[in-house]
């Protein structure tokens, strides 16, 4: 194996040793060692001094990217920036021009922003702060300092004769006289004093408030006052001549005013005697107002009256129209549903049924030959309007049904949900198995949804004991309460059975 030759060992380190260096140099100028991606974002400066190409912009003090390009345009300077692709910046956001320390480099500061919107690859930081030229600053000063300096000069032209310097002698020891002279009067009248300013301080407060708090009123009265004054000689004039012609009428009425004023007694001594008979129970009309009886039983009358009619507004009278498809008899079925609802917790429902299922009936037909009687039995199916009549207890959102339904016997419950815009029900009927094709008692579970007020849509499971008819159904209606309905059958005599 050969050996390495010293040469080359003396050209590896020296390689090393340049790179190194060259990379100790790029790290403390600042420069790039490797460029590092981002996106493009421009900015517009009146003056730029102290900033070069590859400046570094900063955020809150960290690097965030370089000065790419700069760039004259007319009297402004544009700035492409490239900013680093994990620095986002804003539509509000700054830049400014700042300097590391007192005598350090310049560099770019951006402050990002909070909006919404972010800029995007070839935006524009709208938000500038301009830099101060020092130079414009050192002019300011010197105007300054000329003006400060004629000023001096002007004062001293004023107040360097001796005759000023006497004046402002005698007027400085006026001053201390006269202000001598207050001090000793505000201090005999301190209190005094004291008392005055506050007594005129409540008074003002007291004016501000009474005004503050009448100040429509006020605006108001001086408003009508303004009316008043413009129409008063009118209203003088029209006084006038109500007045003459009052007089007038006065002369020519007065025996006519007499003969009045005598019958007005004479009718007031008639009205006092009538009611001395009354106070003493005379006749028919004090007889009623010394009854006590009497009045028990017109009080107890206008309770009743009061009764009747609190009944008749809390009677309710609803009908509704519904109508199902029964999936599998793939027929329909039609209700009319009356609801009589004296009570909110009471009520009736009276109400007639289109079933497609009709009844089943048994004929019996008897013959006689040669002395032999025999009888046939035929089963006869009728499809027929059915009524129903039910009464029902409400409890809470939880109802109980009993009485007549579709022509039998029958029992139901409704469960109300959604402050009554949902009803969940379960029916039973037909015990004696008298629809066509039952063995067992119909079974309805239901649901009806009001979709709006008095719009309703209902679905369930129909004739669930009896397989033969077992099916869903779809179906809905309307319902609506009738007022005129409601006083028709409110206005009905009530009958008392005990």
């Amino acid at each position: 194996m050969r050996r390495v030759s010293t040469e080359l060992k003396v050209g590896v380190f020296a390689l090393v040793v340049l790179l190194i260096l060259s990379y100790m140099t790029f790290k403390v100028s600042g420069k790039e060692w490797l460029r590092r991606e981002g996106y493009t974002v421009y900015v517009y400066f009146s003056n730029i001094s102290g900033l070069d190409e590859k400046t570094k912009v900063k955020v809150a003090g960290v690097d965030a990217g370089v000065i790419d390009k700069i760039i004259l345009e007319g009297n402004r300077v544009k700035l492409r920036l490239r900013i680093f692709p994990e620095i986002r910046l804003y539509s509000d956001a700054v830049a400014s021009i700042k300097t590391s320390g007192l005598l350090g480099d310049k560099y770019l500061d951006i402050k990002p922003g909070t909006g919404e919107a972010k800029i995007a690859e070839g935006g524009m930081i709208r938000n500038v702060h301009e830099p101060m030229d020092i130079d414009d600053m050192i002019y300011r000063l010197a105007s300054v300092s000329d003006s400060f300096q004629r000023l001096t000069s002007n004062i001293n032209d004023v107040l360097g004769t001796e005759e000023t310097k006497q004046a402002l002698r005698e007027t400085a020891n006026n001053l201390a006289t006269l202000t001598e002279n207050l001090n000793t009067a505000v201090t005999v009248n301190d209190k005094r004093l004291k008392e005055t300013l506050d007594g005129i301080n409540r008074l003002t407060a007291s004016i501000n408030r009474l005004i503050e708090d009448n100040r429509g009123k006020i605006n108001d009265t001086v408003s009508n006052l303004r009316e008043v004054t413009a129409e008063a000689p009118a209203v003088v004039r029209r006084l006038e001549a109500a007045s003459a012609e009052l007089k007038a009428l006065l002369e020519e009425n007065r025996p006519k005013i007499a003969r009045l004023v005598d019958k007005t007694d004479r009718t007031m001594a008639s009205v006092q005697k009538v009611a001395e008979k009354i106070e003493k129970g005379e006749g028919t009309i004090g007889k009623l107002v010394t009854d006590e009886r009497l009045y028990e039983s017109v009080n107890k009358a206008a309770k009743g009256i009061e009764n009747t009619i609190a009944r008749i507004e809390r009677f309710r009278t609803i009908i509704s129209f519904d109508g199902e498809y029964l999936m599998r008899t793939g027929d329909g079925k039609g209700y009319f549903n009356l609801t009589l609802m004296p009570r909110p917790d009471k009520y009736y429902i009276l109400g007639v049924v289109d079933d497609p299922l009709g009844s089943v009936s048994t004929t019996k037909t008897f013959s006689s030959v040669n002395g032999v009687t025999t009888y046939e039995e035929e089963e006869v199916v009728e499809r027929k309007i059915e009524f129903t009549a039910q009464f029902a207890r409400r409890f809470k959102d939880s109802a109980l049904r009993i009485g007549l339904m579709e022509n039998t016997i029958g029992l139901g419950f409704d469960q109300f949900l959604m402050n009554d815009r949902m009803k969940v029900s379960a029916d039973i009927w037909d015990f004696d198995n008298e629809e066509e094709g039952a063995d067992n008692p119909h079974l309805k579970l239901g649901l009806d949804y009001y979709v709006f007020k008095n719009l309703f849509v209902s679905a369930g499971a129909d004739n669930l004991l009896n397989s033969r008819w077992r099916g869903v159904y779809l179906g809905g209606g309307i319902r609506f309460e009738d007022e005129d309905l409601k006083y028709l059958f409110g206005s009905l005599p009530s009958v008392s059975v005990r």
